[in-house]
C-alpha cells in the first residue's frame, strides 16, 4: 500500500493505493470503501499479530468491482485511511470498490504486492453488497471447540488433543469438555499456541482423560445426559472437587437418586448453580454422617 498525492505541494490530496494482480496483468488501483465496508481490525497494539508467521497464510483472492454503480447511486467513497475520494484527475489510478470477504478483510496493507485479485461484476450497490452479504453468510470463524483442536494439533499437546477427541465423541462443547478435565482457557491462549507462539505444554494441574470420563459419567447418573453437557452442572462440580475431592464427589453423584435429580430439574430457583452445589455438599454431609455412625 502506498500513498499518493493527487493535489498541489500546497494542496496536497492524498490516498492510499495498491498494486493487484488481474489475468497475469498488474494494475493500480485506489481501494475504495464505503459507509457499509466492515471495519478494519487495529494490529497496532496486537501481540499475536506481531509475533505470528504471515508467510503462513492461506493463499486468498481480494474482490473488486467497478466504481461506476456507486457513483451513479452517490454512495460515498473512502480510501484506505477514511478520505473521501472525490475530484481525482484523469491520470490517477482506478477506483475500485473492495468487496468484503471474511478471509482477507484485515490483509490489505498487510501483505506483500501484487495482490491476488478479480473484478466482479456488479450492476448496482445492492448487487454488490448482496454478494458480500452472500459469502459473510457462508463464511465461518472458528468456534472455541475448533481452536481447542488447532492448539493441540500444532503443538502436540496431548491435553488439548483429548478434550478436542472428548467434545466429539459425548457431542459437548469445549467448555464444558475443559470442566471435565479441571481447567478453563481463554481463546487468546489458544489461539496463542495455534499460531506456534507458545509451544510449551499446559503445565497447570488437570485431569486425566480417563478421569474426565469418570466424572462425566458420574454426572450422567446424576443429572442426565442433557444436563452433563451443560456448562453450568460442571461448574457447579468443580466447585464442590475444590472443597472436598475427586472421589468423594463422584461416590456423591453416583448415589442422587431420581428423585433428587427431578428435584433440581424442578428448582426454581434463579442460581442454578447453587442448586447444584446445595444439593452435592448436602449429600457429602449425609454420607460423612452415615460413616461414622
Amino acid at each position: 500500500m502506498k500513498c499518493l498525492n493527487f493535489g498541489s505541494e500546497e494542496a496536497p490530496k492524498w490516498y492510499f493505493a495498491t498494486t493487484i494482480l488481474i489475468n497475469g496483468e498488474e494494475l493500480e488501483i485506489i481501494p475504495a470503501f464505503t459507509d457499509y465496508s466492515l471495519k478494519h481490525k487495529n494490529f497496532e497494539k496486537d501481540k499475536v499479530f506481531k509475533a505470528i508467521d504471515k508467510s503462513k497464510l492461506l493463499p486468498t483472492v481480494f474482490c473488486f468491482c467497478d466504481a461506476k454503480p456507486f457513483y451513479a447511486e452517490n454512495v460515498p467513497l473512502y480510501d484506505y485511511v477514511g478520505n473521501k475520494i472525490k475530484n481525482l484527475p484523469d491520470n490517477a489510478p482506478a477506483v475500485m470498490v473492495y468487496l468484503d470477504k471474511a478471509d482477507n478483510v484485515n490483509l490489505l496493507g498487510l501483505t506483500d504486492e501484487p495482490l491476488q485479485a478479480e473484478l466482479v461484476e456488479c450492476d448496482s450497490v445492492s448487487d454488490a453488497y448482496r454478494r458480500v452479504a452472500t459469502t459473510a453468510y457462508l463464511s465461518q470463524c472458528p468456534s472455541k471447540d475448533e481452536w481447542i483442536g488447532y492448539a493441540g494439533i500444532v503443538t502436540g499437546d496431548e491435553l488439548f488433543l483429548n478434550i478436542r477427541k472428548f467434545g466429539i465423541m459425548y457431542s459437548m462443547s469445549g467448555t464444558a469438555v475443559q470442566g471435565y478435565f479441571g481447567i478453563s482457557t481463554t481463546v487468546s491462549l489458544l489461539q496463542s499456541k495455534a499460531l506456534a507462539m507458545s509451544s510449551s505444554l499446559f503445565k497447570e494441574e488437570y485431569r486425566t482423560y480417563a478421569q474426565a470420563e469418570q466424572l462425566m459419567k458420574a454426572t450422567v447418573q446424576a443429572f442426565g445426559v442433557k444436563a452433563a453437557k451443560q456448562t453450568r452442572y460442571i461448574k457447579a462440580i468443580n466447585y464442590c472437587i475444590s472443597q472436598y475431592d475427586f472421589d468423594t464427589v463422584c461416590n456423591v453423584l453416583n448415589s442422587i437418586e431420581a428423585t433428587e435429580k427431578l428435584r433440581i430439574e424442578a428448582a426454581k430457583c434463579e442460581d442454578k448453580i447453587s442448586c447444584i452445589q446445595h444439593l452435592i455438599i448436602e449429600r457429602v454431609i449425609e454420607m460423612r454422617n452415615a460413616q461414622q455412625q
